[in-house]
């Protein structure tokens, strides 16, 4: 059984230093971003007006910084998705 997608983010924040890009696609598919094109070492991931961009890593864990920008990602997907859900909450 796949894991929730909260728990998948939860996993991500905690392994900052040491989270495979396995684990990073993963996380951001599960929280409904859709991997898009793919050149060399280098995949765009996208969700609605979002993008992001990951590089495959020199080793076996990716940059903390990346898997920072990551969370700060799917962190605006889900502001953009409370807002989005208060506007129509409003508007109805």
């Amino acid at each position: 059984m796949p894991e929730s997608k909260e728990r998948l983010l939860e996993q991500l924040k905690r392994t900052k230093r040491s989270c495979t890009l396995l684990a990073a696609e993963e996380t951001l598919a599960a929280w409904g971003f859709n991997q898009g094109r793919s050149k060399g070492h280098v995949r765009a991931w996208n969700l609605e007006e979002i993008t992001l961009t990951l590089h495959q890593p020199h080793g076996k864990h990716l940059d903390p910084g990346a898997v920072a920008l990551i969370i700060k990602k799917i962190d605006e997907a889900v502001r953009r998705r409370e807002k989005t859900e208060e506007t129509d909450t409003h508007a109805g």
